[in-house]
Order: structure tokens, then C-alpha cells, then sequence
């Protein structure tokens, strides 16, 4: 009993001190977009959503609803407005389908993403580019003082007058290089220009605004700027109200059903994983129950191990490994690992490399007075592994044994 009470002490000393550590630990940054509204890491959208809480006059919600489970809620009637932020949006038809319905009934639907999906795309009407967020490129950028890419303001000119914001370019990798003639463009990025044709370039758009139906869907191709890093950026923050102001006058949903975050959501232990104390406590707890059982086994009853004799399986694992190979039909694979074998015995026997093709003859020559064989025969094998060794070559199964019987017959000479 007392070995028991010491062990428990043990324990809970042990998780204290790792605690006491972990919390006085220098706090480390994650820099993997998330765009979570609890993530309080530079990705996420913690500040984001707790802005909105406060500031958004007709109220400002938070859902785990798709698309089209809102298209089916006939109990909400008054249109609202619907935003979607998340790395990759790859909606399915039948959401795209819901989505369309939802505009038509008089909602303005904001998706922001770096990819947009076939379906919604044609849809739409519209081409986005797409490249991949690196955060050492941006560290990179960042660190040799680079200029930034410059966003241009130029929707709704009656409320707001053209304004530049700066970014790195790994904020805004995306644009949108094709869409329809109704479309209306909000922002551009004056640092990626792209041809329209032969004799004209023009910034594209990085954010516009398509009408369908009685509403309207907004594309934003710069998730990243909606992020806790960007809003802090300076005076930055102002580029994204801009474009959450086409969304007024109408009670704001936000839906993580979309993205990295809508898999994390079903997780029970989500949040402990997601704090490092914790998930560390969560870690060792385990550890100490693992400990603790093995412990209270080894003192109950010790196992009484079984001593058998050694199995020579050498020839079963032959067959085994010469069925395989027979079954798939490969003799130019046999004859590369014969080669392999061949190549390391000369080197390590008798201090050849066959591997250097440079002169096969003075090589053959060698091998020759090495082993005894005929210089003919040596080179002879060696002009007809080179292709293959390369990949330039296959051959059939008299040419693989003829060519592994040549090697052997040479092995056998050392």
C-alpha cells in the first residue's frame, strides 16, 4: 500500500512540475491558416469574429450549417447576409445549386477562398488562379525588406474613394483572370498585371461582385487577409471592412461547414488539443495510466516467457520472394537486383566499381585478370547491363537468365 501512495504522489508531482514548465515556456506561433473564430494564432479569425460580435449593427452569428441545409430553412424569410472564409472551397453541385437559391431569394453571400472549385466556377462564370500560401516564403519576403504587392480599392465609388493597401504577396497569391461582363470588380492587385491581349494589360481583380437574382454573390480571393495577422497589419484592417460593407444592411451568418475547421469541429478533445498545457497534461495523463497498469501487471503476476527454437525459414522466404516475382512478370527488375548484388560484391571482394561506365574496356580488362574469365565475355555483359542499368531497356526471360548466369558464373570465381 505504501508502494501505491508513493507511486500516486509520484504521478501528481511529476504532472505539476511538467505544467509549471509548460506554462512558463515562451508562447509559439502557428502559422497554418485555420481561419478559425477561436484561433487566436496569427491564421486565424479570433479577432476577426470578435469584431464582428461587437460591431455589426444587425447582429452577427455563428453557424456549422452547409448551404444546403440554409436553402432548406424555410422558417428564416428575411434576407440576410452569408459569409464562408476558408482556404479551399470546393462546393459540391448540390451546394452550389442551394447557393444560387439563396442569392435569388434576396442574400448576399461573401465567399472568401483561394480556390473556388469547378462547380461554382462554371456556374458563375468566372476563372481564379490559384497558387499555394508558404509561410518561409513570406518569412523570406519579409525578412529582406521586399516591396509589397499593392490592392487597389475601386468598388462602390459613391460611398468610398480608391485606396491602396500593401501586403506581402504571399497574402494575396490569387486572382481572378476571367469572369462575366456583369460582374462587378471591388479590388485589384496593381502588382500582378496579366494580359488581355496582345497590346493591353490590365491588374486583376481580387475581389468582385456577381448579381443573382435579387442578391448578389461576393469573391474574395484573399482569405488570408481576413486573418488575425493581416487586420493588425497596420492600417490594413480598413481593406476588410471595405468589403464587408457590401453586406449591409443585412444580420451577418458566418458558417464554418467549409474548410480545415469544419473536420476539427467533431473532435471532443478539439479544444484540449488545440492548447499546449493541455494537450500536454492530456498526453502525460495517459502516459501515467499506461505506466500505472504495466506497473500493478508486473507486480501481480510476472509472464512466464516461452523459449522455442530458432525456425530456419531461409527457404520458404526464397519461394516466397521468387513466387512474387513470378507473378508479376518482371524479369528486368530480377536481372537489376542481381546487378546490385553483382556491383557490391566486386566492390566490396575486389575493390572494382562497375558502376563507373566511363571505359568498359579497361574496366573488362580488369575484371578479367581479377577472375580468370574471358575479357570478351566480361565485356560483352557489361555493354548489355549499361542500358539497362539507365532504363533504356527491357529484356524477356531467356535474356534475364542468360544475363544472371553470367554474373553468377563471375561471383563464383572470387
Amino acid at each position: 500500500m505504501k508502494g501505491s501512495y508513493g507511486f500516486a504522489l509520484f504521478i501528481i508531482l511529476f504532472l505539476g512540475i511538467m505544467f509549471a514548465i509548460e506554462c512558463s515556456l515562451p508562447k509559439r506561433f502557428v502559422w497554418n491558416p485555420t481561419y478559425g473564430h477561436n484561433d487566436k494564432q496569427p491564421f486565424g479569425c479570433a479577432l476577426f469574429d470578435e469584431s464582428l460580435t461587437d460591431a455589426w449593427p444587425q447582429g452577427y452569428t455563428l453557424s456549422h450549417a452547409t448551404f444546403y441545409q440554409l436553402a432548406a430553412d424555410t422558417d428564416t424569410v428575411q434576407p440576410r447576409a452569408i459569409m464562408v472564409v476558408a482556404q479551399n472551397l470546393d462546393l459540391t453541385k448540390p451546394d452550389v445549386d442551394a447557393l444560387i437559391e439563396l442569392a435569388h431569394r434576396g442574400n448576399k453571400i461573401l465567399l472568401a477562398s483561394l480556390s473556388f472549385g469547378n462547380a461554382l466556377s462554371d456556374t458563375l462564370g468566372f476563372e481564379c488562379s490559384y497558387s499555394y500560401f508558404s509561410f518561409k516564403a513570406m518569412k523570406s519576403v519579409a525578412a529582406s525588406l521586399h516591396s509589397r504587392d499593392t490592392l487597389q480599392w475601386v468598388g462602390d465609388t459613391l460611398r468610398y474613394a480608391p485606396r491602396n493597401f500593401r501586403f506581402y504577396p504571399q497574402l494575396c497569391p490569387s486572382h481572378f483572370v476571367r469572369y462575366d461582363s456583369l460582374t462587378e470588380v471591388l479590388a485589384r492587385n496593381l502588382s500582378a498585371i496579366v494580359p488581355l491581349d496582345s497590346t493591353k494589360t490590365l491588374p486583376p481583380p481580387v475581389a468582385i461582385s456577381c448579381p443573382v437574382g435579387r442578391g448578389e454573390i461576393i469573391l474574395v480571393s484573399t482569405p488570408l487577409l481576413l486573418t488575425n495577422y493581416a487586420l493588425l497589419d497596420g492600417s490594413n484592417a480598413t481593406y476588410a471592412w471595405r468589403l464587408l460593407s457590401q453586406l449591409q444592411p443585412l444580420p451577418l451568418l458566418r458558417t464554418e461547414a467549409y474548410g480545415v475547421f469544419a473536420q476539427e469541429q467533431e473532435s471532443p478533445f478539439r479544444y484540449f488539443l488545440s492548447q499546449p498545457a493541455l494537450r500536454w497534461g492530456l498526453y502525460l495523463t495517459l502516459i501515467s495510466i499506461v505506466l500505472f497498469m504495466v506497473n500493478s501487471a508486473h507486480r501481480q503476476q510476472r509472464a512466464i516467457p516461452v523459449i522455442r527454437q530458432p525456425e530456419n525459414n531461409t527457404l520458404e522466404f526464397t519461394k516466397l520472394i521468387g513466387t512474387l516475382y513470378f507473378q508479376q512478370k518482371n524479369p528486368t527488375d530480377l536481372v537489376l537486383k542481381q546487378y546490385l548484388y553483382f556491383a557490391e560484391t566486386l566492390r566490396r571482394e575486389l575493390h572494382i566499381d562497375v558502376d563507373d561506365g566511363s571505359d568498359d574496356k579497361a574496366l573488362g580488362k580488369h575484371l578479367a585478370e581479377k577472375t580468370g574469365k574471358e575479357e570478351a565475355d566480361i565485356r560483352g555483359l557489361l555493354y548489355e547491363l549499361r542500358p539497362l542499368v539507365r532504363g533504356e531497356k527491357r529484356v524477356n526471360n531467356e535474356q534475364m537468365k542468360r544475363l544472371i548466369d553470367q554474373m553468377l558464373s563471375i561471383l563464383q570465381t572470387i
